[in-house]
């Protein structure tokens, strides 16, 4: 696994450049990447090196975070469908369309977005986290986002780690350190996005989709209890476990397990 190169690379999309992760042959299915904020594709290296034997892999940085340029215009009006439409640009440029689709998080908004919105785009998809929200955490979860001003004494770095580590005590202090880094970097894009996840109608786009469609969280994960309504919501949707006292960060504390989930389900859909 450790000798399996993780390439990157970037595509001029029409709103800006995007950057993305690739890994396997081209030749194989396709398996599309979508990230949560203020991450990266760099929270999918660990599966990717676990599936590049099967699958050929695309990540991208989502506009606006890792390496991708920043959406146009003001961060306040941008939608998930306007990163869904960056994404679907990429993948018709890339000619992967359709690919398998898995998204964690904000990732699984945008997956649900791309193929609402551009049907066919996925042969299958995967949501990890789905963004289901209640009305309390459509109201609440931009602030979760709000930056911090920056501070002489530093504070506004303490406070960025802290919420860094909130989301989960026991992910390695190399992971928080790099989230940290990620979360600044994106600027204002980072709460933009938690903005537009929380205004968008994901449930209502829930029976719009055709594809089989496979859901699941860590136990522990905030958006645990959003799996079973998403998969009620959905014409063709399976519900799976993962082990106990998972949070945001399963995709690599536990990417084994991610990794032969999701290979698996698409095995069993024929892909």
């Amino acid at each position: 696994m450790s000798t399996v190169a993780v390439r990157r690379a970037y595509f001029d999309a029409p709103g800006g450049q995007l950057h993305y992760r690739y890994a396997g042959e081209a030749g194989r299915p396709a398996l599309l990447l979508l990230h949560q904020s203020p991450s990266s594709s760099a929270m999918y290296e660990p599966m990717m090196r676990l599936l590049a034997d099967r699958f050929f892999l695309v990540a991208p940085d989502t506009p606006g975070f890792g390496n991708s340029d920043a959406l146009r215009g003001d961060p306040d009006g941008h939608r998930v469908g306007d990163y869904a439409a960056a994404i679907h640009a990429l993948v018709s440029g890339l000619g992967i369309a359709p690919c398998h689709v898995f998204g964690h998080h904000t990732g699984a908004a945008v997956a649900v977005q791309l193929e609402h919105d551009y049907p066919g785009t996925a042969r299958t998809m995967v949501l990890s986290g789905p963004t289901l929200l209640g009305a309390s955490l459509q109201r609440s979860l931009p602030q979760r986002a709000a930056p911090f001003p920056l501070a002489e004494d530093g504070s506004h770095l303490q406070g960025m780690w802290q919420r860094i580590r909130d989301k989960d005590a026991r992910a390695p202090l190399e992971l928080a350190q790099r989230e940290l880094c990620l979360a600044f970097a994106a600027g204002a894009a980072y709460q933009a996005s938690y903005r537009a996840v929380a205004e968008q109608d994901f449930g209502g786009q829930l029976p719009a989709l055709q594809c089989p469609v496979l859901v699941f969280a860590g136990d522990a994960d905030p958006l645990y209890g959003a799996v079973a309504p998403t998969v009620a919501l959905l014409r063709n949707g399976r519900q799976a476990e993962l082990p106990g006292g998972e949070r945001t960060y399963v995709c690599e504390r536990e990417a084994d397990t991610v990794a032969d989930t999701i290979a698996d389900f698409f095995r069993q859909c024929g892909g």
